[in-house]
């Protein structure tokens, strides 16, 4: 079974195909932050020149205008005036300053969503220098922290979780390579059975002491052992670019997957023992699976979003992937015996 093993391996390092795509699902990884850049640019082609967002500053708040504030004005109606005409990205304003109490202030923001998280971002930043200005006016020690309330003085949690690059980067980014992981692997495991069967060495394989089980099993072995290396390295790429949570879970929920598709894809090779139909076949389930896995948040796509994003998700709803990974496993080993024992 070993020599099997690393008799596909060598097979699989020659295949260009395999190893082509491989090399892109790292090379996506390897540069996902500037993909995205990318993508936002042609989503809004004048998204470089907004990393010089102009924010505005309208009230009797001498303090809040030297904090970084791009244009200052007397009144809210001058300020709001310019933001309606573009002439500025966001406005914060303070009606009247008091340095050694609560401040409020009111912040308008753009509908445009991509200049909004950049004009956002320059604001908090403005607010920062605006806190630390004032706390050395009244003679309190610095904080590197940066507290949100709300109007009853009660701690806010601010979520970051809802701009176009996190959304693209959690809910299609790993999501898709997470799929495309175990679609490679379900084709990897169709061509290693097909070959077999289409070079006539099947037979004698099975004349050898290799069984059956050990020969299924060493086909989706190696599928698996490909899929997790692969899944290692990208994961680790965007743990280091991204920051992504939860990396080993993240891992053995590709894994598991990988687990379904490999398993897919030898029974289909079991039952038409012909390439092309197999992969026929496999490619249709494939399909209605991604399609399928971004229909609902528990599905594929879903799930390994909010592992990635550290966001709230079930056992029952990580769980179930691995469950349905080794059932189909073993389904596929059965198959085997089973048709062994007819031929």
């Amino acid at each position: 079974m070993r020599a099997m093993i690393v008799k596909d391996l060598r097979m699989i390092a020659r295949e260009r195909t395999i190893m082509s795509a491989m090399a892109i699902l790292i090379f996506i990884a390897s540069f996902s932050s500037i993909i995205t850049f990318g993508l936002l640019v042609l989503y809004k082609p004048d998204f470089i020149a907004l990393s010089g967002v102009k924010v505005g500053v309208a009230g009797e708040c001498p303090v809040l205008k030297m904090s970084g504030a791009d244009v200052r004005y007397q009144s809210l109606e001058d300020g709001l005036n310019d933001f309606y005409r573009g002439e500025i990205d966001a406005l914060i304003y303070l009606p009247r300053e008091n340095t050694s109490s609560v401040n409020f202030v009111t912040v308008y923001l753009p509908k445009d969503e991509i200049t909004g998280i950049i004009a956002s971002s320059k604001v908090k930043e403005i607010l920062k220098e605006y806190q630390k200005r004032l706390r050395e006016r009244n003679g309190i020690p610095p904080d590197h922290g940066f507290r949100f309330y709300d109007d009853e003085f009660r701690r806010s949690e601010i979520k970051e979780g809802s701009s176009i690059t996190f959304r693209f980067i959690y809910a299609v980014l790993i999501p898709l390579l997470i799929i495309t992981t175990a679609i490679i692997s379900g084709g990897l495991a169709i061509d290693l059975i097909s070959e077999e069967y289409e070079t006539k060495t099947y037979e004698i394989i099975i004349s050898t002491p290799l069984s059956s089980t050990e020969f299924i099993s060493s086909k989706i072995s190696v599928s698996l052992l490909i899929s997790s290396v692969l899944s290692a390295i990208w994961i680790a790429l965007l743990y280091l670019n991204v920051g992504i949570k939860n990396p080993a879970l993240l891992f053995i929920y590709s894994i598991s997957l990988s687990m379904i598709f490999s398993s897919l894809g030898s029974i289909s090779s079991l039952i038409f023992r012909d390439r092309e139909r197999s992969q026929l076949v496999f490619s249709l389930i494939s399909v209605s699976f991604v399609t399928a896995s971004f229909s609902s948040s528990s599905m594929m796509a879903g799930v390994a979003a909010r592992i990635s994003a550290g966001s709230y998700y079930t056992a029952t709803e990580f769980l179930a992937y691995p469950f349905a990974g080794a059932v189909l496993l073993v389904s596929a080993i059965v198959l085997s015996k089973r048709l062994e024992i007819m031929d």
